[in-house]
């Protein structure tokens, strides 16, 4: 069995979860790890997701800034993070909630524009069309202190991460994890988890074959993506915040 390793965690002494909730930014997996969970810790099934209730939000959008209005210690968070290029990539091909004018461009295009997101679905809790706030620019992909906008999706990605990355400092069960790891041993991830926080698992591993950890998107099926040319490589990794991504184990 391949061993997984995140990129960091903590236990409160006596952890006692009784639910979970999964933090990262879109394309970073978070999909497929929740639904990984919930396959393997039935005990956890009713776990808050990124659905929106008529109370909003349990831990505010996943994908955001943290935005929760408390972190008790009975919730294990789980934050995915995803090689910044491979990421990128993601983007380009699925800009969820991204403006029209992101989806109709090149890749190198794309990276360099500056982004924008919309309120494009009633999961933002805007159920009519009518709703002024629908169909406009989506407030929680600006900087959350300034209001500013973003000058590309790295710089999105950089302020993401840091917010992400805050998340040791609020809940005191918490695990960092790349995709990439997380997909390349998912049984041992489960495994880390069930140990750490004295969580029992499933008696036989329940892997996640389903898109996006759903039956209704059919079975998943990887992308292959083309290598980047030097000059978007380089152009992403001059824009990256080298700091924060040394700490999530990426380098160029």
């Amino acid at each position: 069995m391949p061993s997984f390793t995140p990129i960091n965690f903590q236990s409160s002494e006596t952890p006692n979860i009784n639910e979970f909730f999964v933090f990262g930014e879109r394309n970073s997996g978070t999909n497929f790890v929740d639904a990984l969970l919930r396959n393997n810790f039935p005990q956890l099934g009713q776990s808050a997701n990124d659905r929106i209730t008529k109370f909003g939000f349990r831990y505010g959008w996943k994908h955001g800034f943290p935005q929760m209005i408390a972190a008790p210690d009975t919730t294990l968070a789980v934050v995915m993070f995803r090689s910044p290029e491979r990421w990128a990539q993601s983007m380009h091909r699925q800009p969820w909630h991204s403006a029209k004018y992101l989806r109709d461009i090149s890749f190198s295009d794309f990276i360099r524009a500056p982004w924008q997101s919309i309120v494009d679905e009633k999961n933002f809790g805007i159920t009519s069309g009518a709703d002024a706030r629908a169909h406009v620019e989506l407030q929680w992909d600006r900087h959350p202190l300034t209001g500013a906008g973003f000058d590309n999706v790295i710089q999105l990605r950089n302020a993401k991460t840091m917010g992400f990355l805050s998340l040791k400092n609020r809940f005191q069960n918490v695990i960092f994890a790349r995709y990439e790891d997380v997909a390349n041993a998912p049984d041992a991830f489960i495994a880390l988890i069930s140990k750490t926080y004295g969580l029992s698992a499933s008696s036989n591993f329940i892997p996640v074959d389903q898109q996006r950890g759903r039956k209704i998107d059919g079975d998943f099926v990887p992308h292959k993506y083309d290598d980047l040319s030097r000059a978007d490589h380089d152009f992403i990794w001059s824009e990256l915040d080298k700091k924060q991504e040394k700490i999530l184990g990426y380098a160029p």
